[in-house]
């Protein structure tokens, strides 16, 4: 091929893809989440967190397919356990995971307020999200007999009893504005994860088992998050 076909080639490269990349967005957000089994009736929340990145490509005037990659925590209140009858009891027994999680998303805008200085938006969408490492939280408190209580914090890994891929449904409400200079986000969203964390096979270990006697065979978890995210580069 002559030197001049390869430069029709290139120019020929460059105009048909520099207009679909300009209208690309990238960023990044942090935020707090506060995550519970879905079914607790009384205020039972964990509060954890999540960073990572987001992308976002121009649909329409009004719609942007949005994907982002977060490192994401989520974490549960289990129910207190004996680990020794009568003399190694574990209380306020808690397990976080920490997951790699891509949600893929529908950001609804309105044209009519894109110049305006506060712009409310909706996200609709799902994710999925692996299990990188699940720990557990408790404290131990034991008792023997003629010696005085002793009590402890503890941690145990227990990646290898739970469900380590999650999928599930979001959607949130956003406000973007800027601030010195750059597109800034703050949103409201909820996570409804669509299958369990644990199942019934996990009824009869002894840290699960009166978790599983409350809560039924599989537990559920949903998170509500706070977010704060930053438009950095358009390409």
């Amino acid at each position: 091929m002559k030197p001049k076909s390869y430069l029709l080639i290139i120019i020929f490269f460059l105009t048909t893809c520099i207009p679909v990349w300009s209208q690309i967005q990238a960023g990044a957000k942090a935020g707090y989440n506060f995550s519970s089994i879905r079914g607790v009736k009384e205020y039972d929340v964990l509060p954890s967190y999540n960073v990572g990145g987001f992308a976002k490509y121009k649909l329409t005037d009004f719609l942007h397919a949005r994907a982002e990659l977060l490192y994401f925590q989520q974490a549960a209140n289990l129910e207190d356990y004996f680990v020794l009858p009568g003399e190694l009891f574990r209380s306020r027994a808690r397990v976080t995971f920490h997951n790699v999680q891509v949600p893929i998303l529908a950001e609804f805008g309105l044209p009519s307020l894109a110049e305006e200085p506060l712009q409310p938006k909706i996200l609709l969408g799902g994710f999925f999200s692996y299990t990188l490492y699940a720990r557990e939280h408790f404290n131990n408190n034991v008792t023997v007999t003629g010696f005085e209580k002793i009590a402890y914090k503890g941690t145990s890994n227990v990646t290898s009893i739970f469900n380590r891929a999650q999928y599930g449904l979001q959607a949130a409400v956003v406000a973007e504005l800027e601030a010195f200079g750059f597109p800034v986000t703050m949103e409201f969203r909820y996570q409804y994860n669509l299958n369990p964390f644990s199942e019934g096979d996990n009824a009869n270990r002894f840290n699960l088992s009166a978790t599983h006697e409350r809560w039924g065979d599989q537990m559920y978890l949903s998170t509500l998050s706070f977010n704060i995210g930053v438009k950095l580069i358009d390409f």
